[in-house]
């Protein structure tokens, strides 16, 4: 119970307005405690299973300071830094370089109590701790979900160091976080229909340590989720490393339901053939077949969609993906068929926008 033990400090030793009730809960916690914290593709061992997981109940307030870390985690700046567009060269993969733009990134504060207005109702109630492989532990601290997307707020340990997942500065900048070859085991959230979460993985390098790995995972679904449709971790499980798998290699795979929650309701704006743009306080989905002026083939490549942008009723704007610009303020990116999905990278309250904007073309919301 060790890694339970750190857990309940963490939560326990915050500072924070307790009733009656709560205090006791905590003090009898104490002294139970005794204390005055994209799928691998090789052959798999499938287990139906709620798996081998301790779940640890935090009472309520305890928990309301976990929801703070989540909010500010995935909408906040406070451990993000807002960084300008450069030029890098990479490997062309023919022995080359070739030279490439790094958009600009933009983080902005976080205003707590309008997160809990807007999310706080679909945002997971508890922890969820698993073993991940034979030596790291897996907590999954935070997560809500739309049809369109999810947001998901982890740590990562191991007592010696973690070996399974490698992010920095540069990985925050294009392609997120990445497992490891020496990991022996890889997470992902899937829902119960098969439905695919691809996602992109910021490490919080102002938080993490050499033991403890601080990620905001922004997750888009491969196609758009019906009501019921529930979202699970999958955790798959390997007898060897990841650089040691074979084809035969027999893979145990734990499905683990995250949330008894619904999903964070989504407004459409439909026009028929003329725009149909889907939109919520954590994402925003547009059909690029419907208004734009593209070829069935040109709607499903990213590569034509140019700009998108949101504009406020008090006259501000949020300016999502800017190509010409080299802007990127968003936690992922994902084309899938006609769609182009973006998870944001601030909290975006609905009822404030007055317009958005897509490749030049503006929908009047409300004036």
């Amino acid at each position: 119970m060790k890694r339970s033990e750190e857990q309940m400090r963490e939560i326990l030793n915050k500072e924070i307005q307790l009733s009656d009730t709560v205090e006791k809960r905590i003090q009898d916690t104490y002294r139970m405690l005794g204390i005055e914290k994209k799928r691998h593709s090789k052959r798999r061992n499938m287990v139906a299973a709620a798996a081998a997981v301790l779940c640890l109940a935090v009472p309520g307030v305890a928990y309301a300071s976990a929801n703070s870390d989540f909010f500010q985690g995935m909408f906040g700046n406070d451990t993000k830094k807002s960084t300008q567009a450069y030029d890098r060269e990479i490997d062309d993969g023919k022995g080359g370089k070739v030279s490439v733009t790094i958009p600009s990134k933009e983080y902005v504060p976080v205003d707590a109590a309008k997160a809990g207005e807007l999310v706080g109702e679909w945002l997971m109630d508890e922890r969820i701790t698993v073993k991940a492989g034979q030596s790291h532990t897996l907590n999954i601290e935070g997560f809500v979900y739309d049809r369109n997307g999810a947001m998901m707020y982890f740590t990562l340990e191991r007592e010696d160091g973690v070996t399974a997942l490698a992010g920095d500065e540069n990985m925050n900048l294009t392609k997120g976080a990445a497992f490891t070859d020496e990991s022996d085991f890889y997470f992902s959230v899937e829902t119960k229909k098969g439905i695919i979460g691809h996602d992109n993985v910021f490490v919080d390098l102002e938080k993490s340590t050499s033991d403890k790995i601080y990620g905001y995972s922004y997750i888009l679904w491969s196609e758009t989720l019906e009501e019921g449709d529930v979202p699970q971790l999958r955790l798959d499980t390997y007898p060897c490393t990841r650089k040691e798998l074979g084809d035969e290699t027999e893979i145990k795979t734990e499905n683990i339901k995250l949330t008894d929650k619904g999903q964070i309701p989504t407004k459409t704006l439909d026009l028929g053939e003329k725009c149909h743009i889907e939109y919520s306080p954590i994402s925003l989905s547009v059909d690029m077949s419907k208004g734009f002026g593209l070829t069935e083939e040109q709607a499903e490549d990213p590569y034509y969609n140019t700009y998108v942008g949101l504009r406020y009723k008090n006259g501000e704007s949020y300016v999502i993906s800017d190509d010409e610009n080299s802007v990127n303020n968003t936690g992922y990116i994902m084309g899938t068929g006609t769609w182009y999905k973006v998870m944001y990278n601030r909290l975006v309250d609905p009822e404030e926008i007055s317009e958005i904007e897509v490749n030049g073309v503006k929908f009047v919301l409300q004036r």
